[in-house]
């Protein structure tokens, strides 16, 4: 397509809902008696389409968490303040990836409860540069399930 500028290949509904995916995996390999709740998802793409902060979460080690994540994205106010507004920017693409994901039954949502799983399923192979944006989004997942919901968002200062 003529259009389509570097950002647009990787900020684009199926690839958002791979990482949905993933961050669901993530939660229910750490907590397979829980499943992560729909707002979480707008935490996703915010943090691992975002260069700089996905190398942060990238350095961040699996059993170091949340906490240690944000607090090291704190030593630079701006970038943990950031999330909040990246957030807000990127939730017509969120949306567009749930509805991408449970389109493509990689994802299932429970609407009563607002609780959303990732399918047992495998996914195409992936590019080697993209296999960063998936580890991270799998890694959130672990440490969304980690913690309550309200910690993890205020932990972020992202704001519902």
């Amino acid at each position: 397509m003529a259009n389509e500028t570097p950002v647009t290949l990787v900020q684009n509904p199926a690839f958002g809902a791979a990482l949905l995916w993933k961050f669901c995996a993530g939660f229910q390999k750490e907590r397979p008696e829980a499943l992560p709740v729909l707002t979480s998802l707008f935490c996703v793409l915010p943090v691992v389409l975002h260069g700089p902060t996905l190398g942060e979460l990238k350095s961040t080690n699996l059993p170091s968490g949340l906490v240690k994540f944000a607090t090291k994205l704190g030593e630079r106010r701006e970038a943990l303040v950031a999330l909040h507004d990246r957030a807000l920017a990127m939730r017509e693409l969120t949306c567009a990836s749930v509805a991408t994901g449970l389109a493509t039954r990689i994802l299932r949502l429970n609407f009563e409860s607002a609780q959303i799983s990732a399918i047992d399923q495998r996914l195409p192979l992936i590019p080697e540069r993209l296999k960063p944006h998936y580890a991270g989004a799998e890694k959130l997942g672990h440490w969304f399930a980690r913690i309550p919901l309200s910690l993890a968002f205020s932990t972020l200062q992202i704001e519902t």
